[in-house]
């Protein structure tokens, strides 16, 4: 069923902001969702509603707008849209507005372009979230990665929890108990604790990622000339493993990678960089799409226990998370079909 309220209160928001005076129209049966009318505007933007967005919903509404040549007629109406979200659907031309004011139109004659709203909380909510909101914090996304890959870990003794995704006593109990509010680990029994609703901490940790793990990870920038010995390195014998677009390549040979990442331990680095005969990019190289980039970063946890299915290449879910990411649309609707054929 459609939200016609979350539609109505995320317009009548718009209009007073604005003073725009848009329309939300029904009447048509080949739009189920609506649409809106802006004065002045000739055509009207189809309405694509989803209460709740994260980042692999958003994936494949941006993905169904191309297929289906909507891109510069679409608006995306949701409860919220975060920064990330709002960058990413700028990027795809993707107009968009949310229940608590953040805006992006632009079809001449309007543009509007308002950013950084957020929701309001009520004092109670305000006064746990500064106890709780410890999962999707850099320490807790590593637990909460653990039991994305490890559900079974959510019911073994707080210090084993803590000993495998190399954290304090006090952040398992922290995450725990955010976890439990959030509703994604429930008490299924006295002794027995489930993860719930495994997709939707997916998508929470995914949305998370690109801040909260992947902008605080040690990393540097090399290039080759020579791809081919890159793509022969032997990573049996260090503490590495292919992440990103070589690793999309290695799994189904889809993606035709153009840009490479290494996770790789400090101590084995200079192994890599001899063998690969990577040299450092420098200020005066110019980085642009003709530049081959092999990012070299330290893992944010054991790289054992980063590893995927598939011997010297990172889990599913952090390759994944790689690609969106990049920013790249090439990426992006890669990261679209490996979905769907490693992780749905």
């Amino acid at each position: 069923m459609i939200n016609q309220g979350l539609i109505q209160a995320a317009i009548e928001k718009l209009n007073l902001q604005t003073g725009l005076g848009a329309e939300y129209k029904t009447f048509k049966k080949e739009c189920v969702e609506g649409e809106l009318t802006l004065p002045n505007v000739k055509s009207n933007l189809i309405i694509k509603c989803k209460k709740h967005l994260h980042t692999t919903t958003l994936q494949k509404y941006i993905a169904e707008f191309k297929i289906k040549n909507q891109i510069t007629d679409a608006l995306l109406i949701t409860e919220y849209i975060n920064q990330n979200q709002a960058a990413l659907l700028k990027e795809q031309k993707i107009s968009f507005i949310d229940c608590v004011g953040n805006t992006y139109i632009n079809c001449p004659p309007i543009y509007i372009d308002i950013q950084g709203n957020k929701p309001e909380k009520a004092h109670n909510k305000i006064a746990l979230a500064k106890q709780l909101g410890k999962a999707f914090q850099p320490k807790g996304m590593k637990v909460v990665f653990m039991f994305l890959v490890q559900p079974e870990l959510v019911n073994k003794p707080m210090r084993t929890i803590a000993k495998v995704a190399e954290v304090a006593l006090g952040t398992v109990k922290q995450v725990i108990d955010d976890l439990i509010y959030q509703e994604f680990i429930v008490q299924k029994d006295q002794h027995t604790k489930i993860i719930y609703n495994s997709k939707a901490l997916l998508d929470k940790w995914l949305d998370a990622y690109p801040v909260t793990v992947e902008a605080k990870l040690k990393q540097e920038i090399f290039t080759t000339d020579n791809t081919e010995l890159l793509q022969k390195l032997k990573l049996n014998n260090v503490k590495a493993m292919w992440g990103g677009e070589y690793a999309v390549q290695q799994y189904d040979n889809y993606l035709n990678a153009k840009n490479y990442l290494i996770y790789v331990n400090p101590e084995h680095k200079k192994v890599i960089l001899k063998t690969a005969r990577l040299r450092k990019v420098k200020a005066e190289d110019d980085i642009n799409d003709a530049l081959t980039k092999v990012v070299l970063v330290e893992p944010f946890l054991a790289i054992e226990k980063l590893v995927g299915p598939k011997v010297n290449l990172a889990h599913p879910y952090l390759i994944y998370a790689n690609l969106l990411a990049s920013r790249d649309a090439r990426n992006i609707d890669a990261a679209t079909r490996f979905y769907e054929k490693h992780i749905a």
